[in-house]
């Protein structure tokens, strides 16, 4: 079968955008999302009021919206890993981390990766489905300098520089006949990256048939700023972009309901600047047998213009084939068997109604009271009655011939009616999209009229439903985004990008990547619910200690530091690093070995507690030793002395004397003994505490020296890295 001829491509083309949903093509899609975007603006086209009646409108669409979209985006841009790809085995688990961090540091610092997801999710709430387009972007940059007096072996070697233009060239002959150069280069260099941008609702399409993006056989995307300039510098046929003619002014009811300034996108400059006018450019994806070989593949066809012409590139038509459809879409209420979901304006609007016809009806109310109509009685009237009451000026009089001749019209004021109605319809609306004021902090009376188990139910009850939405959201477009962002990475960078990632500069070669569809989808609810995972851990944490000083075999060290690792990252602290040393990397082993030689303070303690017991029970026992003597020596004494009753008083008197002062020596010398064993065992203690201090300060010198070592080594290492990758002169 031969290839595809360019008339059958262009009526296939046709066709299909044709039977196509979504995109600029009128239908009920596109009327329903114009709506949502004008509720949400708080123009309420489909209700006109009438003449002189309140033009008041009600902003629970934009109010709902907005209320979702802190936690929602919160989930996905606070810098936890809302995607986390998988490892396909042990030997896998440092490769799916490197490739998650690096993937998630291409969306965040490569690009606006915030404002991207904050796009996509209000895109979906507000428009039924938002949608990304992931792409490989190789730009040129230009960087011009220029060189002064060069010699000849100079300028040869910056003519022979590759990627070099000369674009200006002066020779010099000096007086000493010496030839010089004066010379301006233009360096082209080459920059790729992957880009994540949003697309606008209005500009995507898909077959009828889909249910997701994966499983299409076509798809569409018509971009509204594609200049005659873009067309060129993308490379197609520039003889065929300037025939193409110029896209037309805003026709689409989606566009003009998202020009909120009324902004005029007719180009007043087309004239005098050709290179900036808007073209018509659709990008179609479809499955179809181009070659004709029975085999159909995935295409890109890019046409242009009104008719739908395909474009041409390099001499041949702009039909490549590709891997995937470089899209993801999520909504945020999914509608089973259909690829468009419902927004959260869908199940709003119709709230916003009736609370806007509510709304008028009180004003108009209170606009009536305010300018309350009365009766004017013709018998009681003077000739100047009329004009004088519709003079409105304060305090100026109104002539009647008698009095009561003017009496107000009675207008019941409907207010305090309305307010349970309102009531009702705000509860409604909280019951349906789970926004509830308590969630958002703006309702200090929530509580008064309720228990605080009640109120706790319903704020679970409307995080359930934000949850809900933010797990449809990450199981959805998030995750097929990251793994269309993966691939593009996988797929085109071929180069070793230097990076730092969890405070530590890697290297990351996308050439090594797999093939990754695996993933962990982690979703959170705000900062509540973060909350009360910190508690939650902290609480694990105290188990966690009293467990290791009870010492027993359920914590290790390294499982507190799991622990501690998780309160950090819930904390939303980039690297646990700076506040905690893994136990098992090299300089926790060495902390932990040094801790081991150390003697254990408590212990030391105990070991003089009981030296001390020990001496003072040895005191005691000499002390009692000494008291039984002296006793013994005593009684015999007084033996001696009834025996001696008949001796002379004087000798009597002198042995007594002897036998007190022996007394007293033997007590001053036990105090003085006592005294001397207390010094000496106070001089023991102090100086095993001094030799513990200089044990300990020795060992804290060891380890410093060893970090200042390793750091040194590290540092070195660097050095001799960048060394290396200095480009030769």
């Amino acid at each position: 079968m031969p290839q595809m001829s360019a008339l059958a491509l262009k009526a296939m083309l046709n066709a299909e955008r044709a039977s196509s949903l979504g995109g600029n093509i009128n239908s009920d899609l596109s009327s329903e999302r114009t709506k949502a975007m004008e509720y949400y603006n708080g123009e309420m086209t489909d209700m006109p009021s009438a003449e002189g009646r309140s033009k008041a409108v009600s902003t629970d669409v934009a109010d709902t919206i907005e209320g979702l979209l802190p936690p929602l985006v919160e989930i996905f841009a606070a810098g936890e890993e809302v995607v986390k790809f998988e490892a396909v085995g042990p030997e896998d688990v440092e490769a799916a981390q490197q490739e998650t961090d690096y993937v998630n540091h291409v969306f965040m610092q490569k690009n606006p990766g915030f404002m991207v997801s904050y796009t996509f999710i209000k895109d979906g709430l507000q428009q039924k489905n938002g949608f990304v387009k992931v792409y490989w972007d190789k730009t040129e940059k230009e960087e011009r300098e220029t060189y002064l007096d060069q010699p000849d072996d100079a300028f040869m070697m910056l003519a022979q520089s590759p990627d070099t233009e000369i674009v200006e060239h002066t020779q010099k002959t000096g007086e000493d006949g010496q030839i010089t150069h004066d010379v301006t280069l233009v360096k082209r260099k080459s920059y790729g990256c992957a880009k994540v941008v949003n697309i606008p609702p209005n500009e995507f399409g898909i077959t009828k048939r889909a249910r997701t993006i994966r499983d299409s056989t076509y798809c569409f995307h018509e971009p509204a700023n594609v200049t005659e300039a873009d067309l060129i510098a993308q490379g197609f046929d520039e003889a065929q972009v300037k025939t193409l003619p110029t896209r037309g002014s805003v026709e689409e009811q989606e566009e003009q309901a998202r020009d909120t300034l009324n902004a005029d996108e007719t180009n007043a400059s087309d004239s005098l600047n050709k290179a900036a006018r808007l073209i018509k450019v659709i990008e179609h994806y479809v499955f179809m047998d181009y070659e004709g070989n029975g085999k159909p593949t995935l295409y890109m066809v890019t046409t242009g213009g009104n008719q739908m012409e395909v474009l041409r590139r390099d001499g041949k038509d702009a039909v490549d084939p590709v891997d995937v459809m470089p899209f993801a879409s999520l909504t945020p209420i999914p509608v089973p068997h259909e690829f468009f979901g419902r927004s959260t304006a869908d199940i709003v609007m119709d709230i916003q109604q009736q609370k806007t016809a509510l709304l008028r009806g009180m004003l108009d109310n209170i606009y009536l009271a305010n300018n309350q109509r009365h009766e004017i009685a013709e018998s009681h009237s003077h000739e100047r009655t009329l004009d004088d009451y519709l003079n409105n000026r304060p305090g100026a009089p109104v002539r009647v011939k008698t009095p009561g001749g003017i009496l107000p019209i009675p207008n019941q004021f409907i207010g305090e009616a309305l307010y349970p109605a309102f009531q009702y319809l705000d509860a409604t609306r909280e019951w349906r999209t789970g926004v509830t004021k308590q969630g958002q902090g703006i309702d200090a009376n929530a509580l008064q009229n309720q228990t605080a188990t009640a109120s706790n139910n319903n704020f679970t009850a409307s995080q359930a439903r934000q949850r809900l939405i933010g797990r449809v959201m990450a199981e959805t477009g998030f995750r097929d985004m990251f793994i269309l962002l993966h691939g593009c990475i996988r797929k085109n960078d071929r180069q070793i990008n230097t990076v730092r990632l969890r405070n530590k500069w890697v290297e990351v070669d996308p050439r090594t990547w797999k093939n990754r569809d695996d993933m962990t989808i982690n979703v959170g609810l705000g900062t509540g619910s973060k909350e009360q995972q910190i508690a939650q851990l902290t609480n694990i944490m105290g188990v966690q200690k009293e467990m290791m000083m009870a010492r027993l075999p359920t914590v290790t060290p390294k499982n507190l530091y799991n622990t501690a690792a998780k309160l950090v990252e819930k904390s939303d602290l980039k690297t646990v690093e700076p506040y905690f040393t893994d136990p098992e990397s090299q300089e926790g082993q060495q902390i932990a070995q040094a801790a081991q030689q150390q003697p254990d303070p408590e212990q030391m303690k105990m070991q003089f507690e009981q030296q001390k017991l020990q001496m003072e029970a040895q005191l005691a026992e000499k002390a009692d030793q000494r008291k039984a003597q002296i006793e013994e020596v005593q009684a015999q004494a007084d033996i001696a002395t009834n025996q001696q009753k008949l001796e002379a008083e004087a000798m009597n008197n002198e042995r007594e004397f002897q036998l007190k002062k022996e007394l007293a020596l033997f007590e001053a010398q036990l105090e003085q003994e006592k005294f001397n064993r207390e010094e000496a065992r106070k001089d023991r203690e102090h100086s095993q505490k001094m030799e513990l201090t200089r044990e300990q300060h020795s060992q804290a010198m060891q380890a410093g020296a060893f970090k200042v070592a390793a750091d040194r080594e590290g540092h070195e290492a660097k050095l001799q890295q960048m060394k290396a990758k200095e480009p030769a002169e």
